[in-house]
């Protein structure tokens, strides 16, 4: 079995006529596309065998930025120009393959379409996506050599475009979000179906797994859809809105999990980074592996939800909902009054359930007051004008719950962690992190305490 791996070079300029077409450089969003597009390509192996690149100027720094952005991996003496790989034409790449100098098990391309593309194809026997610049796709072909390659017998294993791998490549083409402005029956159903579009085209990227920023803001555009809807139905009573929420409200659940550990990797390699002796101990126990294979788990789970006919169904049903008359008739009732009534009520079981307090109350109210004051902000947010300063202080309410929320989900992923090893116990090093871990929450726990919520009426 063979690994290919072809590469379209990064975004090239066009902005200096007189060059020839291989003389043309990458431009500036190219090389953004090389430094999303490093890391990527180690990850997924596809710079573990020989690179050979074409001549061109635009292919030739695509493979020297990603050289310059991995310089540990020693990768220049792996790289190889040749002539024949400029090129718009799958034939000659067919023919080079078959008959390329070295029989490594895997391979890399760096070329240009539509010549990629079309060999893809010719490999595989299917219609393959189109290789757009910077992007990868890796095929595994059934043969013993290069030579022996045939068409139609190839398989599609990944396509990964800088858009999917990169949160900041993304935004370019995200969805625009609606201008400000317009009383509440405009701006509600804007605000839900830019959501809707945003949650959409997220999930490609969700999907990868590649930058986390794709599932937080997932998870960000689920929960706002909910919020606004659960405060409008808390204002109105409308129970049919609630029940076309709840598919959304479920895969914000199912993505729990996964974005704790996204956040647990990216703390335990700073803190890594910063202690040689935490580095070392990560190491010899294998939990950066072990972490690793848990998230791995959990997305590819999350990415059978994300496939099912019933999510996609869900969609459309919320979709629906939002662009028909059952949102209308629910804001025919969020009158200003009502709105203010509800901020006022569930205010006061705020401050209420905050007075319950006490630095020996369990995590959980702790967590139940987090989640009635974010409530209580997606309420106000109905009326930004009237409820400027009460946001301002749930703005920082929030922060002050969020560091007692990581450091509680880190303690348990450490204990379930320890769960899973012979002796049931976290190695010393990890054991001095987790009392640090725990130190932490109790002084954000101190913090909370000492700064009740200031619910002002208006």
């Amino acid at each position: 079995m063979k690994d290919l791996f072809l590469i379209r070079h990064a975004k090239s300029s066009w902005t200096d006529d007189s060059l020839r077409d291989m003389d043309r450089p990458l431009n500036k969003r190219g090389k953004r596309q090389v430094e999303a597009m490093a890391n990527p390509l180690l990850e997924l192996g596809a710079l573990d065998g020989p690179i050979h690149a074409s001549h061109a100027c635009r292919a030739r720094q695509t493979i020297e930025g990603i050289v310059a952005r991995l310089p540990e991996q020693n990768l220049a003496s792996r790289v190889h120009f040749d002539p024949e790989l400029y090129t718009f034409r799958w034939k000659r790449l067919f023919k080079w393959l078959k008959h390329v100098d070295n029989d490594a098990p895997a391979l890399t391309l760096i070329g240009h379409n539509p010549a990629l593309t079309d060999l893809a194809a010719i490999l595989t026997g299917h219609q393959v996506p189109e290789m757009i610049t910077g992007a990868v796709m890796h095929l595994k072909i059934p043969a013993a050599t290069w030579r022996e390659i045939a068409k139609g017998k190839g398989r599609l294993v990944q396509y990964l475009p800088p858009s999917q791998a990169s949160y900041r490549l993304f935004q370019r083409k995200a969805p625009k979000a609606p201008e400000a402005g317009g009383d509440l029956k405009q701006q509600v159903p804007e605000a839900l179906n830019h959501q809707l579009a945003t949650i959409r085209a997220l999930q490609p990227g969700v999907a990868q797994g590649v930058d986390p920023k794709f599932l937080h803001r997932f998870r960000i555009n689920l929960r706002r859809s909910r919020a606004v809807t659960e405060a409008i139905v808390t204002i109105t009573g409308d129970q049919t809105l609630q029940k076309s929420a709840k598919p959304l409200k479920r895969m914000a659940q199912q993505t729990s999990l996964l974005r704790d550990l996204d956040v647990f990797l990216a703390y335990l390699e700073t803190q890594a980074s910063e202690n040689p002796r935490l580095r070392r101990s990560l190491k010899a126990s294998g939990t950066m592996t072990t972490l690793r294979h848990w998230r791995e788990s959990e997305r590819q789970a999350l990415c059978r939800q994300l496939d099912r006919k019933a999510w996609h169904k869900d969609l459309k049903n919320w979709e629906a909902t939002i662009t028909g008359k059952t949102l209308t008739k629910a804001l025919k009732k969020a009158t200003p009054e009502a709105i203010q009534d509800t901020v006022r009520q569930r205010g006061d079981l705020c401050l209420e359930m905050f007075r319950d307090l006490s630095p020996g109350a369990p995590d959980q109210d702790f967590h139940a007051l987090r989640k009635a004051l974010k409530r209580l902000r997606y309420l106000a947010e109905l009326d930004k004008r009237r409820y400027r300063a009460l946001l301002d202080e749930l703005k920082d309410q929030q922060s002050l719950y969020g560091r007692f929320q990581d450091r509680h989900q880190q303690l348990t992923l450490l204990s379930e962690l320890a769960a899973t090893r012979v002796d049931q116990r976290l190695p010393p090093v990890l054991a001095e992190l987790a009392q640090q871990i725990s130190d932490e929450k109790r002084k954000a726990q101190d913090a909370i305490l000492a700064k009740p919520p200031r619910i002002e009426r208006p």
